[in-house]
């Protein structure tokens, strides 16, 4: 049953991933049909993060008190409406409040379903299962991205965001009837909200106030960037600067994520494998992160200055893999800091990361702009500064990042007050 709730959570980072993303590839109609500039359309990919990330820390938090399942389902109901709003909107206001409304439903879903995978597997399968389920969001990216493209080619875009709010209610269908919460033998006899200890605060704060912890979310806050730019101009820039044509844009958008989730899995099965080699997270997460951000950061500076499609298309590939091994592996290292409360710190440290979507769209509107006219120059500013960002971030996580000494000063100080 266990790999089914898998198989169910791929499916839904696929919607999720296909809704943020929809919007990409509809960039240039929806801009000349609103007569919208890079500054409006930064804008308008930033709204979707307005309340992405508080929603990713409450409502993750709150999955630990009403259960993880029905909060999931609560969540693809709410896509499914809210998408098939697009046939009511008028103007870029109207755009706005529907893009605000879906990201504050799509926040918690990457830290719910994380935490529901983890309740079905032991710690060294844990970060192999979690990246089955982040492969979706590579499929719904970028895998469709021919699907969409055409969508939005034949019916248009707004036919295009309905069909995906249509597909959201037939996986709540499907998820009422078959998803499971919890294995069997863990559910007998007991409820989730009842065997949920009392927060203290006293107890958490100092957890997210650590310095592993803190690691996580500098890193995740420049992953994430890497993220939101994919999302909200990649599609422009393949078609403006590397000047493909719509379609081949998306078959190499197509190309690109299923090359890069194959060696994200990779990554994330060579991560459990030095765990259960080494039981040590520094070594089997942190190094692997750490060392493959700096990595992807080199990666990306050099498209700005060979910009060959097909190098272009390589050198993303293994960026973009490493990138979304982070989102993997930082999730065995926040529940091992707190156990206790895995919705609520899963939910702060997303939290910390969509807070680049928030500023990351904005900001690169701008810096593109900036140039002018010569967007190729404007986006070429917009990836030194993402690729400046993963190498400093990538080497202060892989020096000060230390989640098992931190694990064992704990345990010690608790005993410690134990006894005393």
């Amino acid at each position: 049953m266990r790999w089914g709730i898998v198989v169910f959570l791929f499916l839904g980072m696929v919607i999720n991933f296909a809704d943020k993303m929809v919007a990409g590839y509809a960039a240039v109609p929806i801009m000349e049909e609103f007569n919208l500039t890079y500054t409006q359309w930064g804008l308008l990919s930033s709204s979707f993060f307005w309340l992405f990330m508080i929603s990713g820390i409450f409502g993750s938090a709150f999955s630990d008190r009403i259960g993880t399942r029905n909060l999931l389902t609560i969540m693809l109901l709410a896509w499914s409406v809210i998408q098939s709003g697009a046939f009511l909107v008028t103007g870029l206001y109207g755009l706005i409040i529907m893009r605000v409304a879906l990201g504050a439903f799509e926040g918690p879903y990457s830290p719910t379903s994380n935490n529901h995978v983890s309740k079905w597997f032991p710690p060294e399968r844990l970060s192999f299962a979690i990246s089955i389920v982040n492969a979706g969001g590579a499929v719904g990216s970028m895998i469709c991205a021919p699907l969409l493209v055409l969508g939005i080619q034949e019916l248009g875009w707004r036919h295009t965001f309905g069909i995906l709010g249509a597909i959201s209610l037939a996986w709540v269908v499907m998820w009422i009837w078959l998803g499971k919460d919890k294995p069997v033998s863990e559910n007998a006899g007991k409820t989730e909200v009842k065997t949920m200890p009392k927060l203290k605060w006293s107890e958490t704060y100092p957890v997210l106030l650590s310095r592993p912890f803190v690691m996580i979310c500098l890193i995740l806050f420049s992953t994430y960037w890497v993220l939101v730019w994919t999302q909200s101009f990649l599609p422009t820039y393949l078609v403006k600067v590397i000047h493909l044509t719509p379609t081949e844009m998306g078959y190499f958008s197509s190309i690109l994520g299923a090359s890069y989730v194959v060696l994200t899995i990779l990554i994330a099965w060579y991560s459990d494998r030095l765990f259960q080699k080494h039981n040590s997270l520094r070594k089997a997460r942190v190094m692997v992160a750490g060392i493959g951000t700096v990595l992807s950061g080199a990666l990306y500076c050099s498209m700005t200055i060979i910009t060959h499609p097909i190098y272009i298309l390589i050198a993303m590939i293994l960026a973009k893999a490493m990138v979304h091994a982070v989102f993997i592996l930082w999730v065995s290292i926040a529940v091992s800091l707190l156990p206790e409360r895995k919705g609520l710190i899963l939910g702060v440290g997303t939290g910390c990361a969509q807070f680049a979507g928030i500023v990351g769209p904005v900001a690169t509107g701008l810096i593109v702009q900036f140039a002018g006219t010569n967007e190729a120059l404007g986006f070429n500013y917009s990836i030194l500064f993402m690729s400046s960002l993963l190498v400093v971030t990538g080497l202060v996580f892989s020096l000060f990042c230390k989640p098992d000494a931190y694990i064992r000063k704990t345990v010690h100080h608790s005993e410690e007050v134990s006894v005393g």
